[in-house]
């Protein structure tokens, strides 16, 4: 049924270089100094990076669900990853019919489609596919360490818990944003704001509308009104599944900002207050390994790592303002998108 991961070169490990336009981050990762004290802080000064990098990276996955919903609507393919049995990762391009019923290519029309498709998409998806095989030989091949256990949503691998495969999971979820984005492409979906005015003027077939707006407000909310009322997006039930599929996008998205604005302030506040803390243990490290058990080359080990997890709790106002323009680039497309008189 579509199925296209196949065993094909699993030996070869992909590496994925991350795509230019794909703005998620990774989760920042504290070493371990094997000093009690010094690994238990680095665990909770960690905690408001990593959930300001969640928050960054929640914008990011829906701009680019966004914007292949906006595909869809074009009538272009969608990726669908799901688990199969003993952990195995299936991917699948599937896409709407006439009746709004979904319906996945075969083996046959994928061909057929890359066929024709310009040699990124092409790459993308054999790229795409390599990976998902190293990933499904790794989850297939017995191992005393412990797995990475891991979900799917839609285009996406998401670690539950860290293991073995982690590098993998990564290396599946780079090549999947750039095979999404250049089958966004082909059909002419190439940014936020174009994908807001496919989604207006799909409303404009199915409903009466008066001129659409966007403005930000004062907690950093971005709310869309129809002439000077609010519009309340959840409240329209007539849509068909593809446009359905998009309004939830969009919802999705303003959703993930409002959670950015109201939260990314109090986090990074908390990141600095731990990066200053941060230099303290940095001052403490020499005697802690002293008078430590450690060997002499574990307490070389958390001395460097002591160092680098300081010089990572520092990175806070980095992620902030990365994440602060992801609200203001959000706003500004859809306050640009909205703006363009329908049918315009």
């Amino acid at each position: 049924m579509g199925q296209v991961c196949s065993g094909a070169g699993m030996s070869k490990n992909v590496s994925a270089a991350r795509d230019p336009l794909d703005k998620e981050l990774d989760e920042l990762e504290m070493r371990e100094t094997k000093l009690p004290d010094f690994d238990a802080f680095f665990e909770r000064a960690a905690e408001p990076l990593n959930n300001m990098v969640g928050i960054h990276n929640s914008i990011a996955q829906s701009e680019e669900n966004l914007q292949a919903a906006a595909a869809a609507i074009q009538g272009e393919a969608q990726v669908r990853l799901s688990l199969g049995s003993g952990g195995r990762v299936d991917l699948d391009l599937w896409r709407f019919d006439d009746k709004d019923n979904e319906v996945v290519f075969s083996q046959a029309e994928i061909e057929a489609k890359l066929s024709e498709a310009d040699p990124a998409l092409r790459d993308a998806f054999e790229r795409t596919e390599q990976a998902l095989g190293n990933l499904n030989a790794a989850v297939a091949q017995p191992t005393n360490l412990s797995p990475t256990q891991f979900s799917v949503k839609r285009g996406r691998i998401f670690v539950e818990c860290k293991g073995s495969q982690d590098a993998l999971v990564r290396d599946v979820n780079l090549a999947v944003f750039s095979l999404r984005k250049q089958l966004a492409l082909a059909s002419g979906v190439s940014g936020l704001s174009q994908a807001v005015v496919i989604f207006a003027q799909e409303l404009a077939k199915v409903q009466e509308l008066g001129p659409l707006s966007a403005d930000t407000n004062e907690e950093g909310r971005i709310v869309v009104f129809c002439g000077e009322q609010e519009l309340d997006l959840r409240k329209m039930d007539n849509l068909s599944k593809p446009v359905a599929q998009l309004r939830d996008a969009v919802l999705e998205l303003l959703e993930n900002v409002e959670t950015a604005a109201t939260s990314v302030p109090a986090l990074a506040e908390q990141s600095s207050a731990f990066a200053e803390e941060a230099q303290v243990f940095s001052g403490r490290v020499s005697d802690a390994v002293s008078e430590s058990d450690l060997g002499i080359g574990d307490k070389a080990k958390a001395m460097h790592a002591t160092a680098v997890n300081s010089k990572t709790l520092a990175s806070g106002p980095k992620i902030a303002k990365a994440t602060t323009a992801m609200i203001q680039y959000a706003g500004r497309e859809l306050k640009q998108a909205l703006s363009i008189p329908i049918g315009g």
